[in-house]
């Protein structure tokens, strides 16, 4: 049985996606039931602090990305579903380090972790999470999905420490930026994508496209986080905005236009970043400043045209495909890249 939080969680879905979550729902209620046979606990603080970290998900977004992928590609096993549960308890257990590491205190509306506990709960209870992961992938039995899960929380790791090696650096390279969301955010998504093709007899090229798929995807749903961090509002998005430039952590649209802007604001936004004591007057300023430039439009931009490379692999491979539920799949695909590209939360 779905515990009713779990249940919730899975349908917190745009509506604008509803008719793809529709698609997935029965498959959805299953990776959700596994979730929420994770989440249960004999002691009493800790199955509470495991579902409410539950409550702060939301989309489902990379279980919907594997179970379209398995669909489009024309098998759906019982591994699509336990590799869906244990991507999204991996996800879920990488929101509560991230809130912790940015000092957000909401995320969909709710007190984050460690607002509503402590740090200390936070770290453990995402840790827990990553370890009820691990649980989900044993039951698998197929020996390849391990290393590619395995490799998937490396990378998104390794993307983290980079982002916190960076943070505080004015020097930031375009380079170094795409390493830290090819691994922090794109990682996950790509796997998702990646073991949704795997499994079901089809080509390594077919698995490839997919996997380039979720890349593409995973990257440029990170860059429009990273615009709407500067143009969004806490109310819009449910969670805490505008801690990039409060914790000096450049993205995207910082970088370029570091890279491009004249001397004299390129000067003025560095002497905002390098202020002692550094405070929020001081992150808002620099913020005016890149909403004046042409830089934010250049990340969103640059997110687009991500997103039309993404939907191109999918095209490629829907020359081959007949049978309406396979085409209706790769339909939905489809349609939450256009709604990446289209986001405001």
């Amino acid at each position: 049985m779905v515990h009713p939080e779990a249940a919730a969680a899975a349908v917190a879905a745009p509506e604008e996606l509803a008719p793809v979550y529709r698609l997935a729902e029965s498959d959805l209620a299953q990776v959700s039931a596994l979730i929420s046979e994770q989440l249960a606990h004999t002691d009493t603080t800790i199955s509470q602090i495991l579902r409410y970290s539950f409550r702060l998900g939301g989309k489902r977004l990379r279980p919907l990305l594997l179970i379209l992928s398995a669909r489009a590609c024309g098998r759906l096993e019982r591994a699509h579903s336990l590799c869906a549960a244990a991507l999204e308890m991996i996800h879920t257990g990488s929101l509560v380090h991230d809130d912790i590491l940015d000092g957000a205190r909401f995320r969909r509306h709710l007190e984050t972790l460690n607002l509503r506990w402590d740090s200390h709960f936070a770290v453990l209870a995402g840790d827990l999470l990553l370890t009820k992961a691990i649980a989900l992938i044993t039951e698998c039995r197929i020996p390849e999905v391990y290393p590619l899960i395995a490799d998937a929380c490396r990378r998104t790791c390794e993307g983290e420490l980079l982002q916190v090696a960076c943070q505080g650096r004015l020097d930031v390279s375009r380079a170094e930026y795409d390493r830290i969301i090819e691994g922090k955010t794109a990682a996950l998504l790509e796997t998702a994508c990646r073991l949704g093709a795997s499994f079901t007899g089809q080509s390594d090229a077919t698995v490839g496209l997919f996997t380039r798929f979720g890349r593409l995807l995973g990257v440029a749903f990170q860059i429009f986080d990273d615009v709407l961090d500067l143009t969004g509002t806490d109310a819009e998005t449910g969670k805490t905005l505008g801690t990039d430039l409060l914790n000096r952590k450049l993205t995207l649209p910082a970088i370029h236009f570091l890279q491009t802007a004249p001397e004299s604001e390129k000067s003025a936004f560095l002497a905002l970043l390098e202020s002692d004591p550094f405070r929020p007057a001081e992150a808002e300023k620099a913020r005016e400043i890149l909403l004046a430039s042409r830089s934010v439009a250049y990340a969103r931009q640059t997110a687009m045209d991500m997103v039309h490379q993404a939907v191109s692999s999918l095209e490629e491979f829907r020359r081959g495909v007949t049978g309406k539920d396979r085409l209706d799949a790769l339909d939905a695909l489809c349609r939450i890249a256009g709604f990446i590209a289209d986001r405001n939360k």
